[in-house]
């Protein structure tokens, strides 16, 4: 009976099946969710921009070394798509599949196939993995890191023979992650723990001195620039280590503050961050987990999963960015939540092919209830949720799609971001003016009374408070002139 469940084609591959439809879904959702939910840009995207087009050659000398290897991304991006939703974004699409690719990997080695897949659907296809994938921000890159040295470190400890390039891309992504503040805690972390821990120090030296010394070279070579940068401005340190103003009430505070949105029921803040983050089938598989991980902290995957959410906790009270590391840990724990109700369930019918075959199917079910909900509620959510919502704007879609770029953009002093829409000169070849300047029509963002010109159309978003964003102003000719006196 065994046997011959065992020949069902969809039975033998279904797990080859399961990612190649995860892979659909993740990709077909990439495509175009970040252009529905949030349906916009926020402070933090504008900021990435800025940060991006300013890097130059001389970077090291600016001291601009801060979430270097996003900023390089990003800026090759706009330097070739120019100033836009998607160019923005692409950066965090690129390395949200990267992360994702390597979060599926972590779950494999830890876990069983079918066990992992599920992982792996429920974390990659969750409202905060989508969020960091649609935000061009350097948010992903936290998960990023963590998923490639999690995997490299296991790939690393407990095997005999280590390939070469596993060794020197484990030290390469120590030292480039270093570029993301608080994350260079991880690479002391790693460093105490592979002289304290025997295990650890065993797994070391099975490496050969030409791989430790050709990986260690290549480590001090990735890091330099970060070195530098950090020498020449100070402030760097502050940034990547500390906090600004050092006062354990403010770490309290931040703390709370940055993990408030992530688990609350009831309340919707003031936040980038939907609320909650992780809904509560989501949160109730994690407690399943963490009570089948009670007593078997001798597994590394349970001790990983304990100090990455020491970490999580901690540092985000010197930076609350820190907090979306929680994504790893939690997706660890889903698994094994996962893993306990499927062990549970086998064990009842442990002899029956046909049980474990069909027991799984209202399993599959539920977890596609979870993910379908996870969805609705992140794609309504950054529509309908106002003090979510009102963090994001459509402004830059809003002038692509309705000025010509003949038509010249007057953006004052008092107008909010300015500098980031003076970026439209440099990627879009829009016109920039000064209020002196001498047009016969301009567009601003500001309503303005001037004797000369007159108001033309006002362009309006949906997504904003203040609906009115665009003000389209038109010289008046000296027969209007007379003809309103």
């Amino acid at each position: 009976m065994k046997k011959r469940t065992k020949q069902f084609f969809l039975y033998r591959h279904r797990i080859g099946l399961g990612y190649v439809v995860l892979a659909f879904i993740f990709f077909a959702l990439l495509s175009f969710l970040p252009t529905v939910a949030p349906g916009g840009i926020g402070q933090g995207e504008m900021d990435s921009a800025i940060a991006s087009s300013e890097l130059n050659r001389h970077f090291i000398a600016d001291g601009n070394i801060i979430n270097l290897p996003y900023h390089i991304i990003q800026k090759v991006s706009l330097h070739f798509l120019g100033l836009n939703l998607f160019a923005i974004k692409l950066p965090s699409i690129i390395i949200a599949v990267m992360a994702g690719f390597f979060i599926i990997l972590l779950l494999n080695r830890w876990f069983k196939n079918d066990v992992a897949i599920i992982g792996s659907a429920l974390t990659t296809l969750s409202t905060a993995f989508l969020f960091l994938a649609g935000n061009g921000t350097p948010l992903i890159m936290y998960v990023f890191w963590l998923a490639l040295i999690l995997w490299l470190g296991s790939k690393i400890v407990g095997n005999d023979r280590v390939h070469p390039l596993l060794v020197i891309a484990f030290f390469l992504s120590l030292a480039l992650s270093a570029y993301t503040p608080h994350l260079l805690y991880v690479a002391f972390a790693i460093a105490a723990a592979g002289i304290i821990h025997p295990h650890l120090r065993f797994a070391l030296k099975q490496l050969t001195l030409p791989q430790l010394v050709l990986s260690f070279g290549i480590f001090i070579l990735a890091i330099s620039p970060l070195v530098i940068g950090c020498i020449l401005k100070a402030e760097n340190i502050q940034t990547l280590l500390f906090m600004p103003k050092f006062s354990i009430g403010a770490i309290i505070q931040n703390i709370s503050n940055a993990f408030a949105p992530f688990f609350s029921f009831s309340l919707v803040y003031d936040s980038i961050f939907l609320a909650p983050l992780f809904g509560l089938a989501t949160v109730t598989l994690v407690i399943i987990g963490i009570l089948a991980s009670v007593g078997k902290m001798y597994m590394s995957r349970n001790s990983v999963v304990s100090l990455l959410a020491i970490y999580a906790i901690f540092l985000s009270g010197l930076n609350g960015d820190v907090a979306i590391t929680v994504i790893i840990p939690i997706a660890i724990l889903t698994a094994a939540g996962f893993e306990s109700i499927v062990d549970k369930w086998y064990s009842l019918f442990p002899e029956n092919p046909y049980a474990h075959l069909f027991g799984i199917v209202p399993m599959v079910v539920i977890i596609a209830m979870i993910v379908g909900s996870g969805l609705s509620h992140f794609v309504y959510g950054y529509h309908y949720a106002p003090r979510v919502a009102n963090n994001f704007n459509n402004d830059l879609t809003i002038i692509t799609d309705n000025v010509n770029k003949e038509t010249p953009i007057l953006i004052t002093e008092d107008t909010q971001n300015g500098k980031f829409y003076s970026l439209l000169a440099k990627y879009e070849d829009y016109k920039i003016i000064s209020e002196n300047s001498n047009v016969d029509e301009y567009v601003t963002f500001t309503a303005k009374k001037d004797e000369k010109f007159a108001l033309k159309q006002i362009i309006t978003s949906p997504k904003s408070r203040n609906s009115d964003r665009l003000y389209i102003y038109s010289k008046v000719t000296e027969q209007e002139e007379k003809g309103e006196k």
